[in-house]
């Protein structure tokens, strides 16, 4: 899948796209927990044919920001959305979205979700993203997620 406007396109990541992703989740403060955000978690996440991760890249390649994504044959969920600081507000990020919802419908998914910061964690209110969601066609719903950071390091 390919989409482009005149001054970037969308497609599906390769392995040779992790390392501009993983400096995209830094550059944005997006990278929590290596074993998720790092080049493992994203070499298992392309493995899975469940999982998207598309990318928006310029006509010289370079990666301008991505997009995950996934469906478990009930529910479909963006999970991360980064668009390099600088570029963003140019309509990438809603390329990216548009391009990640059209292929999960393709993949039968009826409905999509987001985990959407909503900047009420202390120190990150400038993270709130929720008007984006909402600009793109997401509603709200009240919800809070939880996390269990480490599970793969706990003692039984």
């Amino acid at each position: 899948m390919i989409r482009s406007n005149m001054n970037s396109s969308i497609r599906k990541a390769g392995p040779e796209d992790i390392d501009a992703i993983v400096q995209i989740t830094k550059e944005n403060n997006h990278f929590w927990t290596p074993a998720v955000d790092g080049v493992q978690g994203l070499s298992r996440l392309m493995e899975r044919d469940s999982n998207i991760l598309l990318v928006a890249e310029d006509p010289e390649g370079d990666i301008l920001g991505f997009i995950i994504g996934a469906w478990d044959g009930a529910r479909a969920m963006l999970t991360k959305l980064s668009v390099r600081p600088g570029i963003q507000k140019q309509g990438i990020g809603t390329m990216l979205v548009n391009g990640a919802v059209e292929e999960l419908k393709g993949m039968g998914a009826p409905t999509v979700g987001v985990l959407a910061a909503d900047g009420t964690r202390p120190d990150e209110e400038e993270n709130d993203s929720t008007g984006f969601w909402s600009k793109v066609g997401f509603e709200y719903i009240p919800a809070r997620l939880m996390i269990k950071f480490d599970i793969q390091e706990e003692k039984a």
